[in-house]
């Protein structure tokens, strides 16, 4: 079997293999009798996600992000896609990992996986993740390759939520400035578990870059809509993604969780600023204050996914040597030479000058 980057003469083959493995996921979710949702909207919501395993995306990048598995036999038997997230060039997003039903497909996985990451680190690449579903047959074969479960994220969705049914409450927002950044990132230190916050935000310019698609980067120069909660200082934290044609509006969400007066009156003035039409909101384990919220204001969890994480490069403090001591010079000149012998010569004469010995003079 052989890795290699896919070329332009292998899309044709690629998206036949894709489009059989989606037929193939999508007639094992009709006939699942477990999930408490209509699987045609469930579907119809993890598509438009375009964030987790199963995203249709366009097969146009034939670099060292697009790696396909062929046999001289049966020719094409997967392939595995990544994308860089906005502002962050050193992190891939596995978008696609896609495997025939046969044998040589089962065991292409972990050589895809395996290649992916070691394209990555020849270009610098050190941090991977991907998006699945919490029972899909994929989570065991990344975490047999070094991937760990950094979040359980909840899919929250709502068809329309019409005016009469947004609550009316006194208005708490107001529009977000670049300057605020700071801000924002101290309150998600404050509502995000430690584990989780040391890997995606260790610092404030990786937080920015990664953190909701890398929405935070981008605070004034794009169409997401961002507010703030001041209360003194910021307390809450909403981005509003307008939909397009392709995608619902899509909805962020950060709130200090010890007021729950506050919290309810800051998501009515959210709700009072989401457009017309479907809206998406993807929230983890740790918020689910929020996601009770939302689910008693119209909102319903269609899914749940699990965000898995693997690190290949590592900081490692180097001590510094320690520092020697400055040497002390000395002038040139300032040490002279003695001649030894007259030395000794002038010092047996003063001893044999004393009183009282022979050879002395009187004075």
């Amino acid at each position: 079997m052989n890795i290699r980057s896919a070329s332009f003469r292998d899309l044709a083959h690629i998206e036949q293999l894709y489009r059989e493995s989606v037929s193939d996921a999508h007639a094992v979710l009709q006939t699942s009798s477990d999930s408490p949702v209509p699987q045609a909207t469930l579907l119809r919501v993890w598509y438009a996600l375009t964030k987790t395993i199963s995203s249709l995306v366009p097969l146009t990048d034939s670099g060292d992000s697009l790696l396909i598995a062929e046999d001289p036999k049966e020719g094409v038997v997967g392939f595995i896609q990544a994308q860089t997230p906005p502002s962050r060039p050193k992190a891939w997003q596995i978008l696609n990992l896609c495997t025939s039903a046969t044998a040589l497909g089962h065991f292409a996985r972990e050589r895809l996986i395996q290649e992916l990451c070691n394209h990555g680190l020849a270009v610098g690449v050190h941090r991977f993740h991907v998006r699945l579903p919490l029972d899909h047959p994929l989570v065991s074969v990344f975490l047999e390759q070094g991937f760990t479960q950094l979040a359980t994220e909840q899919i929250l969705y709502c068809d329309d939520l019409p005016l009469e049914r947004r609550p009316i409450a006194p208005r708490l927002l107001r529009q977000a400035r670049r300057d605020d950044i700071p801000a924002i990132h101290l309150l998600y230190l404050r509502t995000t578990p430690s584990q989780v916050a040391s890997f995606e935000g260790p610092s404030l310019k990786a937080w920015q870059a990664g953190y909701a698609q890398g929405t935070m980067a981008r605070l004034g120069r794009d169409e997401v809509r961002h507010f703030v909660v001041e209360r003194p200082g910021i307390v809450a934290w909403a981005a509003i993604r307008p939909p397009s044609a392709t995608q619902p509006a899509v909805l962020s969400l950060m709130c200090e969780g010890h007021d729950a007066a506050l919290r309810d009156a800051v998501i009515d003035n959210v709700l009072q600023e989401l457009p017309a039409g479907p809206v998406l909101s993807v929230l983890r384990h740790y918020d689910s204050e929020l996601i009770r919220a939302l689910q008693q204001r119209g909102f319903e969890v269609y899914g749940a996914q699990r965000v898995l994480v693997r690190e290949l490069g590592t900081k490692v403090r180097i001590k510094e040597a320690a520092a020697r001591k400055k040497p002390v010079l000395v002038q040139a000149g300032l040490a002279q030479s003695v001649q030894v012998p007259a030395r000794r010569a002038s010092l047996r004469v003063l001893s044999n000058s004393g009183p009282g010995r022979p050879g002395s003079q009187p004075g």
